[in-house]
């Protein structure tokens, strides 16, 4: 159903938005928010279900339900972006898109919600009205919640031999013992331990990135050089507490399942976590007056 209205000045508006289209009797807003809610969810409920069968609800719970809290905290600011959109008319291009979005969930392909996501959100990008709008803002934070999802992935079944490297060349570094390729030699001749992909750092690195994302956007700060070090920063802290869980894993084997297991991913989680917020939010404060 397609009908006209209009749309009340808002509070400090120097014009209100008439004859405004509405799609299916939504306002834009509400389109774009329900388009990447929707998205969303058809691409995470497979894992919350996948956690849920493997570790129970307890564990899955604290495991945050087999994605990373950074994950659904970019998904939260994301919609919340997406609802405060200025009501601009809906064209057809814009239908277009959330048709496609709405027939890519009807499909049994969830992990490729992600990409369709990235094209959505690029698109959204584009069509916005400046780089400070509430839909650019929200175009950029899905776009880069697609990241750790999705891309990341693909990069590192690509390039994994050489991820998995750096984590035993930085483990066997700090024990002291040898490496080949990704299976280090534990300290005292106790055997050998192979870093497989689940425990690379690199889907860490890209959680920290979508991390600096979010504290970007929101504070409406731009991408200087000097801000870049603290996005670094923030990506090095949580390959540094990966790779000191693996070392302990190396010097203590016989803690292998606590430290391996659901309780020791679930620490490793939120300790990255915390690490990662506080060093995005102090870059973001000392970055905010930087000219650099």
């Amino acid at each position: 159903m397609v009908a006209n209205f209009h749309v009340a000045e808002a509070p400090g508006s120097q014009q209100s938005v008439a004859g405004e289209t509405l799609c299916i009797g939504l306002n834009k807003p509400e389109l774009i928010t329900l388009v990447f809610a929707l998205l969303a969810s058809n691409a995470i409920l497979s894992k919350i279900a996948t956690g849920i069968a493997r570790d129970g609800w307890i564990y899955a719970a604290i495991n945050t339900f087999e994605v990373s809290a950074i994950v659904w905290g970019g998904l939260a600011i994301g919609l919340r972006y997406a609802w405060r959109i200025e009501p601009t008319t809906i064209n057809s291009l814009d239908k277009f898109v959330a048709v496609a979005a709405f027939l890519a969930c009807l499909l049994p392909l969830s992990p490729l919600t992600w990409p369709f996501m990235s094209v959505v959100a690029i698109y959204f990008i584009a069509t916005s009205s400046g780089s400070t709008s509430d839909q650019a803002h929200a175009g950029w934070i899905f776009l880069a919640v697609t990241v750790p999802m999705f891309w990341s992935k693909q990069l590192f079944s690509v390039f994994s031999n050489f991820f998995l490297a750096i984590d035993a060349s930085l483990v066997a570094g700090i024990t002291g013992t040898e490496r080949t390729s990704n299976i280090v030699a534990m300290p005292g001749g106790a055997g050998y331990m192979q870093i497989a992909a689940p425990c690379s750092s690199m889907a860490n690195v890209s959680l920290a990135l979508l991390c600096w994302v979010l504290f970007t956007q929101v504070n409406d700060m731009r991408w200087r050089p000097r801000n870049m070090l603290w996005c670094g920063l923030a990506c090095l802290s949580v390959v540094s507490i990966n790779v000191f869980r693996i070392t302990l894993i190396g010097y203590f084997p016989q803690h292998f399942d606590l430290l391996h297991g659901p309780i020791g991913a679930s620490v490793v989680s939120w300790l990255s976590l915390i690490v990662v917020v506080l060093i995005c939010n102090y870059g973001v404060r000392n970055g905010r007056n930087s000219t650099l």
